[in-house]
């Protein structure tokens, strides 16, 4: 019927654009994150920051108080004034209550905006990653290496819960360093807040020359621990193949290998921490210690040794300094919050990339005739029109590929491995951009994302079977949801009284008789029985299913890929006579000559180089 054109070396090689990834600056990445954090500021939100906020100056006046209280004890013990210093007693227990309540009140608040803030951006990046197939396009579309899953799970967890922590020690010290300025200019004076400021400002800069890139390092860290988590979970999936190859040494040294790497990291990252910690200690909890010793010995002499005002006023002095180290330390943390803000950034910033290179990644979804490329929309056939077959390395794999298939057709799709086979749907379901050429297929009335993707007239049944998490009942319903299966089978069971349930599990049954797979409803435990469904089926029991799967569905076109490979001939047989009369049109990859019979038109992809050949085949008559 057609075949490919002999290639021209005149014309230049046709390109799929990929995803690129363009980094921001930090100022934009803590923005950005910011918005995504609190998109909204709820009511809720307000209210415990303020909690927060109120609780901190508490804290604050009951430190306050506790340095008088210390020097107003000095005085009644050399007073040897009983009933007051009893009194006194008695308001440090209150405030030690107080203080007592206030302090895990605090970490409850801050743990509390952790979660609330977790919940926001994970929201964020879950929308983006799974708006249209970004999940899929993020490891297979796009030139950086982005370990998602662990960014999303890991690596949010850990941005929030130290953007927390920092909100409570950027809040604590700066209401200590306002309290107890003002306090000591009422006790010392310009000249003890003059050497105060100046104390903060020369160990801010002595920190900010010796500080170590922790942000990078820290960045670093992360990708190795998302690495060596990835070599265990591959592990685990593939460890019957594994153990059968007897290749458990190699992968031990291969995880070995990884685990080295990563330690070897940390070792230098503790070093680093444990040099830097020294210098920290010293400027920002021991100095200030000695500093506040002297301030007190020279207001001491001014005011004549009165023990009363020299003890307050050094603990006032003490406090201050210890407020000003906590701010010299802010700036070590925000350096290692730098690590996290990168790694969950680069995924956001893909992530949104992806969504606005839409149309440079997914052809144009107008009528296509302005452009040399489109997928566009029809009511009855899938057709292909000069399309380029070209992977994401930028291979062409057909050329040119004209082909179309109209309902009641159905095409087999051969060729050696390796030809793009596959590859062929990937394109079709939008999963792949399109080189060149134009592309229509059916439309389903009620599917929004019909050019981004297969949609409800064309359905895919893989190779490899897809188990999803859930009920045996899930198994067959996939991918909806068991209000909207029901509702499928019967529209009106969504606002009738009785058990939706029934029509919907007597369908199913009856699917399940008809793939002779009937026997698994007792075994398993009835529809709503749970297990980990990948491992306790047998190949050729999930292959039938995913048969089942689509005959439920019943598109008008369905996309096999190899799926029966596992079953024996006479099933097969048997799956592609259900589906011819249930008015499936089947578009099959295989290598059975069995198969032939059942298809109109074999479309033979030769070589994965471009070659092709679409040969027209007998109708089979029963």
């Amino acid at each position: 019927l057609a075949k490919a054109p002999s290639p021209d070396s005149s014309l230049p090689a046709p390109l799929v654009p990929r995803l690129s990834h363009i980094p921001q600056k930090m100022q934009q990445r803590v923005v950005a994150l910011a918005k995504a954090l609190v998109p909204s500021l709820s009511i809720q939100q307000a209210g415990e920051l303020l909690a927060m906020s109120l609780l901190v100056v508490a804290r604050t006046w009951i430190a306050d108080r506790i340095a008088n209280l210390n020097g107003t004890s000095v005085k009644h013990v050399l007073e040897q004034d009983r009933t007051a210093f009893v009194q006194l007693i008695g308001v440090s227990v209150l405030q030690s209550v107080a203080y007592s309540i206030i302090a895990p009140s605090l970490r409850y608040l801050t743990a509390r905006l952790a979660l609330g803030w977790r919940k926001c951006i994970t929201q964020h990046l879950s929308t983006l990653y799974f708006s249209k197939n970004a999940f899929y396009k993020v490891f297979h579309l796009s030139d950086a290496c982005i370990d998602a899953d662990q960014r999303i799970t890991e690596d949010v967890k850990k941005f929030v819960n130290d953007v927390s922590g920092l909100i409570m020690a950027m809040v604590k010290p700066l209401v200590d360093i306002l309290w107890f300025t003002w306090r000591m200019k009422m006790l010392t004076g310009r000249r003890g807040v003059a050497i105060l400021y100046t104390y903060m400002l020369l160990g801010l800069g002595i920190l900010r020359l010796i500080t170590p890139d922790f942000g990078s390092l820290t960045n670093s860290e992360q990708q190795l621990e998302g690495f060596f988590r990835y070599m265990h979970s591959r592990l685990h999936s593939h460890a019957e193949s594994i153990a059968f190859f007897g290749g458990g040494q190699c992968e031990q040294q291969m995880i070995e290998s990884r685990f080295n790497s990563l330690l070897d990291h940390s070792w230098k990252l503790l070093k680093k921490r444990w040099l830097f910690g020294i210098a920290d200690e010293f400027i920002t909890k021991q100095l200030p210690h000695n500093v506040a010793w002297v301030l007190s010995l020279l207001y001491s002499i001014d005011h004549h040794g009165n023990r009363n005002i020299t003890s307050v006023q050094g603990s006032v002095v003490s406090q201050s300094f210890l407020a000003f180290g906590d701010i010299l330390e802010l700036y070590k943390k925000f350096i290692e919050l730098a690590g996290a803000i990168t790694r969950v950034s680069e995924l956001d910033e893909l992530l949104h990339q992806l969504q606005y290179e839409t149309k440079a990644l997914l052809p144009s979804l107008k009528d296509g005739s302005s452009g040399s490329k489109s997928i566009k929309d029809r009511k009855d056939c899938i057709s292909f029109s000069e399309v380029d077959i070209v992977t994401p390395a930028h291979k062409i794999l057909a050329r040119k590929l004209t082909f179309c298939i109209n309902p009641g057709e159905s095409l087999l799709v051969t060729g050696p491995n390796g030809s793009g086979k596959s590859s062929l749907f990937r394109v079709l379901g939008g999963l792949w951009p399109v080189a060149c050429g134009n592309i229509a297929k059916p439309v389903s009335p009620y599917n929004t994302q019909s050019t981004t993707g297969l949609n409800r007239d064309i359905f895919y049944v893989p190779q490899h079977p897809y188990c999803p998490l859930g009920t045996f009942r899930d198994q067959i319903i996939y991918p909806l949801t068991f209000d909207e299966a029901a509702a499928k089978i019967n529209p009106k069971s969504l606002q009738e009284s009785t058990d939706k349930g029934l029509l919907l599990d007597a369908r199913l049954k009856a699917i399940l008789n008809d793939i002779r797979l009937g026997y698994l409803l007792d075994r398993e435990g009835g529809w709503n029985a749970t297990a980990n469904w990948e491992n306790l089926l047998s190949l050729g029991e999930q292959q039938r299913l995913g048969m089942a799967r689509l005959f439920f569905h019943s598109p008008k076109y369905g996309i096999l890929d190899e799926c029966t490979n596992a079953t024996s001939v006479e099933v097969e047989e048997h799956l592609y006579e259900l589906a011819k009369f249930m008015g499936i049109t089947v578009v099959t990859i295989s290598q059975r000559p069995a198969l032939i019979p059942y298809h109109s038109m074999e479309l033979n992809l030769v070589d994965g180089e471009g070659g092709w050949e679409l040969k027209s085949i007998k109708q089979y008559q029963n």
